[in-house]
């Protein structure tokens, strides 16, 4: 499409350059020379170009040229005398220019044509090379983000388990509810993480889920503080998003776990703050928080703040998402 307006809007122009000189198309310029131009550039742009060039053979391009530009000089040298002569009959007057004045004009006509070719052709391919390399690196990106989707389920399922695992070493009456709360919890790991985003109520009913099972384990005088803000049914986030946050609440924590969600016109934020252990020595490190911090430079780059601190009797962390809410 763009070929076809390129050589319409060329045509246009040289109609309006014939009528404005008072010269008919079919003798004036290019006249029947168009179809040499056309020639000489689509050999180039088709073949010479992004054969021999790349490859550094540009004696072998140049004779090429040479030899295609002679051989279309003279044919259509000829070929438009006998259309002139057609055309305006015996009344037709003699050319004004000698053979050899024409062949050197038309030969630089199509060299012309020759550069415009080389320079239509690198650009075409740099834009084609720049889409391949975002293309490229979309889908790195994506797989990066499916292979810390696939790292997160089994940690969350990992640490999930553990809860239960502690209910049911005590013989806790409450164990059927916390397997029923895990069940919840699958079903939306299993089934609504497929999309690329999902609604921050879904996200929170999760959490919602995951902190009830949490409470069965802990002491009954353990507090829990869980408030949401804001219209969160008009925000789409990446499943899974702000979990690791919580998960590392209970899993690290002790004495307090509190819980801030709060969305505004522009953005969206967790905070969270909970009591430290006392060191039990050196366990196993998790993934949560560095499975986050990559997450976020692929989906919300430029677009997030995260930052955690820890003091003598509490770890806090801040998550905050610049979002466009949606009806």
């Amino acid at each position: 499409m763009l070929h076809g307006m390129g050589w319409l809007l060329y045509i246009v122009l040289v109609i309006y350059v014939s009528n404005y000189q008072g010269v008919d198309f079919v003798v004036g310029h290019p006249s029947i020379h168009i179809f040499a131009q056309a020639a000489i550039f689509y050999l180039n742009y088709c073949y010479l170009v992004p054969s021999l060039l790349p490859g550094k053979k540009l004696p072998r391009f140049l004779l090429l040229n040479v030899l295609g530009i002679t051989m279309l000089v003279v044919v259509f040298i000829p070929a438009y005398h006998w259309l002139r002569n057609w055309y305006i009959g015996p009344s037709a007057a003699p050319f004004p220019l000698l053979y050899s004045e024409q062949f050197s004009l038309r030969s630089f006509e199509l060299l012309l044509f020759v550069l415009i070719a080389c320079v239509v052709r690198f650009t075409v391919d740099w834009f084609s090379f720049q889409q391949k390399t975002r293309d490229l690196e979309n889908s790195q990106l994506k797989t990066e983000l499916a292979f810390l989707r696939s790292q997160l389920n089994p940690h969350f399922l990992f640490n999930t388990l553990n809860s239960l695992y502690a209910l049911a070493i005590r013989r806790s009456p409450d164990t059927p509810d916390g397997i029923m709360q895990l069940s919840q919890l699958m079903r939306y790991a299993l089934y609504e993480t497929n999309e690329e985003r999902v609604n921050l109520s879904k996200e929170l009913e999760m959490i919602t889920n995951f902190v009830e099972l949490q409470k069965l384990r802990l002491p009954l005088d353990f507090p829990v503080h869980f408030v949401v803000k804001g219209k969160v049914d008009q925000v789409w986030i990446e499943p899974f998003l702000m979990m690791p946050l919580i998960e590392n609440m209970f899993k690290h924590g002790a004495e307090f776990a509190s819980i801030s969600v709060s969305v505004d016109a522009c953005s969206l934020t967790l905070l969270t703050s909970n009591g430290i252990q006392l060191p039990v020595g050196n366990g196993p490190g998790g993934i949560g928080l560095d499975n986050l911090q990559r997450r976020l430079s692929h989906l919300y780059p430029g677009t997030h703040q995260f930052y955690f601190g820890k003091t003598q009797d509490h770890f806090d962390t801040h998550l905050s998402l610049t979002i466009n809410l949606q009806s």
